[in-house]
């Protein structure tokens, strides 16, 4: 039984220094490839959340909704999509984002 306990404390302890290795908040830099106006995103991978706003943050996306629209986020082009529904039709506006 003893045994046992010890390789559960075992376990316990490299799952947590796995999870302690992993960066949990990150910025974002983003452009608008348009004008040239940039800003930052603040992500927190634990949180789930951008810039405090509840996100879905898997490997490949992050996807959040904030200011009226949904942001889709692919991470391996650094795209932001911002897709805004208005009564005439709506708009969708791409920016190019990168890790800092």
């Amino acid at each position: 039984m003893k045994a046992m306990n010890v390789i559960a404390i075992v376990t316990i302890i490299a799952l947590e220094g796995r999870t302690a290795a992993r960066a949990t908040q990150f910025t974002i830099k983003c452009v608008n490839v348009a004008s040239g106006a940039s800003w930052s995103l603040k992500v927190d991978d634990r949180q789930q959340t951008v810039d405090g706003a509840p996100a879905r943050i898997t490997g490949a996306a992050i996807a959040w909704r904030d200011n009226g629209g949904f942001f889709d986020l692919d991470r391996s082009s650094g795209i932001l999509t911002f897709t805004n529904a208005s009564s005439t039709g709506g708009y969708i506006l791409r920016h190019q984002c990168r890790l800092d």
